[in-house]
């Protein structure tokens, strides 16, 4: 059956006998004169998304595997099988778009492509979940907003009706040990670097009060969530130092992984979630923590508590997806309905005036729950340090989920500003970042860097970066879309640091100012402004 209400429609089912539903999928022609472009979200922050060329519709086959990905080969999908929660179909005179507005127990998703009958659409909820039900019951899947017109208000009228959590969170500037002393930070280099960023961008952000986050490191395991030997002071001892300077304190966390050899794990077998685990690239296999058992639901809202305790007043809580994997929990759920379990917990034992910083973690489910949304990849990796290719991905990124960055601050991750960079790339990844506008924080080693290179952060990234709204980007739908997404590991490896993504070029802030970007290899000029390769420049 198919209910529609305004412009809201979904998808249900009477059950004639006892069933078991994996999904709900409405399909048929589409009727859009023009239509060449079509933007392919991916299910969580990491997941690589952008617009494409709209191609074959993929086969069930094709469908089906997409459906069923967990791991990192989702997060470097390339975006052809299906968009997660959200699509916009363009390239002619009008536009169209397909977005969900829930997830309460289903995984929501789009497909847009070209079979015998010509251009067609479905929209679906599931296909790997699971729910029972019952004869002569209903189950419905999620509810999408379907709207045609012009691409600018469909963007708008979408965020307006996301759910979001009434947060009164504002863009904040400050340091996060991630991005250079990656896990091996300590709590010397945490206070070294806390009063380096007061000299150096305190002034620049117009503000006494930084935020100063731990990053992935401090632990004992993943799973045990209590302070390492780096840290003498234990967090509670760091953070009321910190303080006592004027610092606000930030610490992250994977609150629903648990490493396989951790003590939690070990004493606690019944906690993890049968069949779902994820293979963590440098620290191995993680199983995930069943929020529906109580045993564990109470362990995981003492952990939140007891580290909100120690003077953290924003949690940056990481992996989330995992929280969606299906498998075998105590209570009868999908891996959704887990999902919003866990992050119920979260937010109540955080409590309201806590932070909570949402990282790989899908958007639309995230939203209710979050002061602020990771909305692309990671801005450097490990093995590779700090490159170019990152940041045409935030953009595109960034760019494509506009309507989540209208209702919940987005944190597209600090500029980087160490070597091997250059004074243009720098520039421009710190505007990628004020495009956002969610954040403003600095991550590299400031006791190792040039302190001139802070001075490459234009006045006007500040301000925007800290005025809590994102730029729109004008041509939300490129010209010239490729026929697959590519991202920024292939970039790096197989391009030699040159960028394969295609990003939207013009860009307008919330004050009216508008940028060009480019993120090619050669000049371009847009509306008689001549734009270097990899720079940014305001347009009259």
């Amino acid at each position: 059956m198919l209910e529609v209400r305004g412009d809201v429609v979904r998808v249900g089912l009477e059950a004639s006998s006892e069933v078991v539903v994996e999904g709900l999928v409405a399909e048929g022609p589409l009727a859009l004169d023009g239509a060449t472009t079509w933007m392919s979200n991916g299910f969580h922050s990491w997941s690589q998304t952008g617009a494409l060329v709209i191609g074959a519709l993929p086969t069930d086959e094709t469908l089906f595997a997409a459906l069923a990905e967990t791991g990192d080969t989702e997060v470097l999908r390339d975006g052809t099988a299906l968009s997660w929660e959200l699509t916009v179909v363009g390239g002619g005179s009008r536009a169209l778009l397909v977005g969900a507005i829930d997830s309460a127990r289903f995984r929501p998703w789009t497909q847009v492509g070209r079979g015998d009958a010509g251009l067609m659409l479905r929209a679906g909820s599931g296909g790997v979940d699971r729910v029972s039900v019952a004869s002569g019951e209903t189950v419905w899947g999620e509810p999408f907003r379907v709207a045609f017109g012009d691409v600018e208000p469909l963007l708008r009228d979408h965020a307006a009706a996301l759910p979001a959590r009434a947060s009164a969170a504002s863009a904040e500037a400050g340091w996060n040990s991630w991005y250079e002393l990656w896990d091996g930070v300590d709590e010397a280099a945490v206070r070294a670097n806390a009063a380096a960023a007061r000299t150096l961008l305190a002034p620049r952000a117009g503000t006494d009060t930084l935020r100063v986050v731990v990053d992935d490191g401090w632990q004992q395991a993943w799973g045990d969530w209590l302070p390492n030997d780096r840290f003498p002071s234990g967090l509670d001892g760091l953070a009321t130092d910190l303080r006592a300077d004027g610092f606000e304190m930030g610490v992250w966390l994977a609150p629903l992984l648990v490493a396989e050899g951790s003590d939690v794990a070990t004493a606690h077998p019944d906690w993890l979630v049968e069949g779902a685990s994820y293979l963590h690239a440098k620290n191995g296999t993680m199983r995930v923590l069943d929020v529906t058992h109580p045993d564990a639901a109470a362990h995981l809202r003492a952990t939140i508590e007891r580290i909100v305790g120690w003077g953290y007043g924003l949690l940056k809580i990481d992996f989330l997806f995992a929280g969606t994997f299906e498998g075998g929990r105590v209570e009868d759920v999908t891996g959704m309905e887990a999902y919003h379990r866990a992050l119920s917990i979260i937010r109540e034992a955080a409590g309201e005036d806590t932070l909570l910083l949402t990282v790989g973690a899908p958007g639309l489910a995230s939203l209710p729950y979050s002061d602020s949304w990771r909305v692309g990849g990671d801005i450097a990796l490990e093995p590779f340090g700090a490159g170019w290719p990152w940041i045409p991905n935030q953009a595109r990124t960034l760019a494509a989920r506009w309507p989540y960055c209208a209702r919940v601050l987005c944190d597209a991750d600090p500029p980087i500003l160490r070597e091997p960079l250059t004074r243009e790339e720098v520039e421009t990844g710190a505007w990628v970042v004020a495009f956002a506008g969610g954040a403003l924080f600095l991550s590299d080693d400031l006791r190792a860097l040039d302190a001139a290179r802070v001075d490459w952060l234009p006045a006007e990234v500040v301000t925007l970066s800290l005025g809590g709204e994102p730029a729109l980007p004008e041509d939300y739908l490129p010209a010239s879309p490729p026929r697959r997404l590519s991202h920024a590991i292939g970039d790096q490896v197989s391009r030699g640091g040159a960028s394969t993504h295609v990003v939207p070029t013009t860009w307008r802030a919330p004050d009216g100012t508008r940028y060009a970007l480019n993120v090619t290899e050669a000049e371009i000029n847009v509306e008689g402004v001549p734009v270097p390769p990899r720079a940014v420049r305001p347009l009259p």
